[in-house]
């Protein structure tokens, strides 16, 4: 896979992280939270509309995790250009062990709250970043 590829698929994985970050922070106020509300329906599996409604510790808690996760997603974008891979050639593996450092806690946190299709979504978004970084790590060690 090429440098531009590779860079270009990593961005548009740090795209989708700050689109499900804005999700999550809507999910902050009732009038907004039918995306997230649906997500979690889904990850509960079956599909029965449980929950509802989110309450107001936990709508506090969707306003913290997607601002978390839009600036995630931001400071990911902005250093995964050309410049910054060929100028830090060991960044793309230290994305890699915050990114697993990250699966690690999230999953195990999922599974102890009986949240088990978290881990399933996790896994996708592992599968957004992990191509595109080590095909970046390779290239960069191999000095093309």
């Amino acid at each position: 896979m090429s440098m531009h590829i590779s860079i270009a698929w990593l961005r548009i994985a740090c795209v989708v992280t700050v689109f499900t970050g804005v999700i999550c922070a809507l999910a902050s106020h009732p009038a907004t939270a039918g995306a997230w509300l649906f997500l979690f329906d889904v990850l509960r599996w079956p599909l029965d509309g449980d929950p509802a409604f989110f309450a107001a510790d936990t709508r506090a808690v969707n306003a913290v995790l997607g601002g978390t996760m839009v600036g995630w997603g931001v400071l990911m974008f902005l250093l995964a250009s050309r410049d910054h891979m060929k100028n830090n050639p060991a960044l793309p593996r230290r994305m890699l062990v915050a990114l697993g450092a990250w699966f690690v806690v999230d999953s195990v946190g999922s599974f102890m709250a009986e949240l088990p299709g978290n881990v399933v979504l996790n896994v996708a978004f592992m599968g957004l970043f992990v191509p595109p970084l080590v095909a970046i790590q390779r290239r960069l060690q191999s000095g093309a």
